[in-house]
């Protein structure tokens, strides 16, 4: 009995591990769409795109794993070979082509718009009219569609769908061009205040992406995944897809004369996939650029020298060299280690990035006055909360304590969308960059009031004491003997605390803000690019936080207490 049970067992791990030596077949999506991904109750992937994805994968024969991605960070994770494919409703043209491969189409849509109840738009040509606010997701090809053919519009460009939405319920924008079925979906969740314009703009069609293959390589997984797509069709699996989650948009479809997405014709016009006009332009040599750049980079490579240095070192000795060449030799070879691997999967297309050049070091120059703005704010604010909860009148000390205990335990995110949408909103504010200066400047107050404080109550009680008693206003001393010694304390932790809030003013994108991360998505999403507009990003910021860096070491140095 006791073999037959081990025999059984063996047989069991054996088959375990056959299966599990089939490489899955990883399908990247953001569930954040529905009907077609989303995710279920019980927190489970749903919707046709995932009941799609695992068609595929029994056709296939392979376990399946299904990827939870940002829509606009989908591409860079096929490029870079995280997932096989991407089913997330992502429209194929041309743009994206130049990226990656896409299967032939599955659903037939067009481009809709949300507009607000009482608005006199009805098509394109209300919204051609000067000072127009047009708001598309980033990434999408509605963003897209308004860069092409509104060049006139203001464009605001949000991180997700219900953002978009709210921005024409609230009337922060005049509309919102997206696909038909999210349009609808979202006019049910603000009926009173909005209208869906059904209507396409411009067909589009959706394909499952795929990535290129190296050196005009085909790759294998294409034809079998048309072939799919083909049975799939005649099965009439398509059919049981629509029946199950697109019963009230077929109904509705059907009652405006609009082709249902499943069984329309195909989209074949040249003019549907247009190009972007920025794609025409040369790509001259910009020395003006390229001088400010490197001189930016040769400050900043100055620094981090000087930053990471002890002090003022001795003459280096044979063997500190030697050190120093390992260390760069172990760093350049990793270097090369990781992008040599990444270069067997990864496309590479900096063309969109360059031509954007001056778009990007603008945002960048608009982040440096946004973050010394803040900086200052956030000075004011914290010293007031330090005042405040030493003042005598308790009411006072208890909001202080409270303002900055809420704050602190508040994510920035959730603080900068409050506020914008909720608190900007009943005072009727629309100024992105103010409402954003002012919110990122008392979320960090709340920080630098503590730093201030715990500084302020690390000096002994003798020395407020012994100031009092030689005839020191109270003003006097926190002037003479407390600040100089608690500012020399704190510094370091103050200094960290600016170069975070350098970094923070990213989330300021979140709110449309267009500061250098709001451009660098801009421009990825524009050209499909993934780490080309992250690598920049990158090194952008490095070139402003670490000269602060190095310019609160010289203050520390300035300020310390001598040997």
């Amino acid at each position: 009995m006791k073999v037959l049970l081990s025999l059984s067992l063996m047989c069991l791990a054996g088959c375990s591990a056959v299966q599990d030596k089939r490489e899955p077949l990883v399908v990247g999506m953001e569930l954040t769409y529905p009907p077609f991904e989303f995710v279920d109750e019980q927190g489970n992937p749903d919707g046709v795109s995932v009941r799609m994805a695992e068609a595929l994968a029994d056709y296939l024969d392979r376990p399946l794993k299904i990827e939870n991605i940002k829509f606009d960070a989908l591409i860079t994770a096929l490029k870079s070979g995280s997932i096989d494919c991407v089913i997330s409703s992502m429209t194929a043209n041309d743009e994206r082509r130049k990226s990656i491969d896409f299967s032939d189409p599955y659903v037939t849509t067009g481009l809709a718009m949300l507009v607000g109840r009482d608005s006199d738009i009805e098509g394109l040509d209300e919204l051609k009219k000067p000072g127009r606010i047009v708001v598309a997701r980033l990434g999408t090809t509605g963003e897209n569609f308004v860069r092409q053919h509104l060049p006139d519009a203001k464009l605001n460009t949000m991180q997700e769908d219900p953002a978009c939405a709210l921005e024409v319920a609230q009337g922060k924008a005049d509309a919102w061009i997206y696909d038909q079925l999210s349009i609808f979906q979202h006019h049910k969740n603000h009926a009173k205040t909005t209208r869906a314009l059904l209507t396409p703009l411009r067909p589009e069609q959706w394909a499952i992406g795929l990535r290129k293959g190296k050196d005009g390589e085909v790759n294998a997984l294409r034809n079998s995944v048309n072939v799919f797509l083909r049975q799939f069709r005649e099965s009439g699996g398509f059919e049981k897809l629509a029946g199950r989650y697109l019963k009230e948009e077929r109904q509705l479809v059907s009652e405006l004369g609009i082709p249902f997405i499943f069984d329309s014709a195909p989209v074949t016009k040249k003019t549907d996939l247009e190009l972007d006009p920025g794609k025409t332009q040369s790509l001259e040599v910009d020395w003006l650029f390229i001088l400010l750049v490197g001189v930016l980079i040769a400050v900043a490579i100055f620094t981090f020298w000087r930053l990471t240095m002890e002090g003022k070192a001795p003459a280096s000795g044979p063997g500190e060299l030697l050190g120093y060449a390992l260390l760069w030799l172990l760093v350049s070879g990793l270097c090369y280690f990781v992008f040599a691997s990444l270069n067997q999967t990864y496309t590479w297309n900096w063309e969109g990035i360059w031509l954007r050049r001056w778009q990007l070091f603008g945002g960048w120059f608009r982040t440096i006055w946004i973050s010394l703005v803040a900086l200052v704010l956030c000075a004011g604010v914290g010293i007031a909360l330090v005042a405040g909860s030493r003042s005598k009148i308790r009411p006072l000390r208890f909001f202080c304590r409270a303002y900055t205990e809420v704050v602190r335990g508040s994510p920035l995110l959730v603080v900068l969308l409050v506020g914008y949408y909720v608190i900007a909103q009943a005072f009727n504010v629309n100024d992105r960059i103010l409402i954003g200066v002012i919110l990122l400047a008392l979320f960090a107050g709340a920080y630098l009031g503590e730093i201030l404080r715990g500084g302020i109550e690390s000096i002994g009680r003798t020395q407020f004491d012994s100031a009092r008693a030689v005839g020191f206003s109270s003003i006097q001393v926190f002037r003479y003997v407390i600040l100089p010694q608690a500012i020399r304390r704190v510094l370091p932790a103050v200094a960290g605390l600016f170069i975070i809030l350098v970094k923070d003013s990213s989330l300021l994108s979140q709110i449309a803000v267009e500061e250098f991360t709001k451009r660098s998505e801009s421009a990825r999403s524009a050209t499909y690019t993934g780490l080309e507009a992250y690598i920049p990003l990158a090194i952008g910021y490095l070139l402003i936080t670490i000269p602060l860096a190095y310019m609160a070491t010289c203050l520390e140095r300035r300020f310390s207490y001598e040997s």
